[in-house]
């Protein structure tokens, strides 16, 4: 059999290089990092992504998108977003049902219309309540972007008056039957920039690349 050219697109090697830049890229983290360092100090950071809409908006609705156009009849109706914020009491985590706990759901929006999965992924949210001891060091730490454990929201509605942000919390993600996950309750759906940085950082704990392992699947 006549062996395949390097330049033809069905050649694998030609397949890793049009993947390479793409698969494992973490560039866009590099610009929310770079923006917020823009920014200033942590109270400047706090006014941009935690000001009304900048990250969290009010839930969006299928009826309200399809009446202003910005979706077409013949798409999936949905009842659920990637990003979006609820609460149930139907998650498990490492075989416990977690409880009186908000969620951002990780899957992607066309995972969520009924019949497509069995089950989803979330991750839990942490408030942040200003008396506790690293108040300041955690919103410090998730307003530079610099960690991929947590993503800082501001407080969202129904939080108690002295909640100063929440933690989306990376490590460790929950599962629900999705049956279960469209009867939980909406709280809130993430702003565009929200939900491309949210997206990013899911990304990043995801599919990041070692310093060594193009190396290592290469050549090993």
């Amino acid at each position: 059999m006549m062996a395949v050219a390097n330049n033809e697109p069905n050649n694998l090697e030609t397949l890793e290089n049009q993947l390479r830049a793409l698969s494992h890229d973490d560039t866009v983290l590099t610009i929310i990092q770079d923006f917020a360092d823009r920014l200033g100090k942590t109270k400047d950071r706090q006014k941009v992504f935690g000001a009304e809409g900048a990250l969290v908006r009010q839930p969006i609705e299928y009826q309200d998108m399809l009446a202003k156009g910005l979706i077409r009849d013949d798409e999936d109706a949905f009842a659920l977003l990637q990003g979006d914020i609820v609460s149930s009491d139907a998650g498990y985590f490492l075989g416990e049902r977690i409880t009186n706990m908000k969620f951002a759901i990780a899957s992607s929006t066309c995972d969520l219309v009924q019949g497509s999965r069995d089950y989803a992924s979330l991750l839990r949210l942490q408030p942040i309540f200003s008396d506790a001891p690293d108040a300041k060091q955690l919103l410090s730490e998730m307003l530079k972007f610099k960690s991929t454990k947590r993503m800082y929201l501001p407080p969202l509605p129904g939080d108690s008056s002295n909640v100063v942000g929440n933690a989306v919390v990376f490590d460790g993600v929950i599962q629900i039957r999705l049956d279960d996950l469209l009867l939980a309750t909406r709280h809130a759906s993430l702003s565009l920039v929200g939900w491309r940085i949210f997206g990013s950082l899911v990304r990043t704990i995801m599919v990041r690349a070692g310093a060594s392992e193009t190396e290592m699947r290469s050549k090993a």
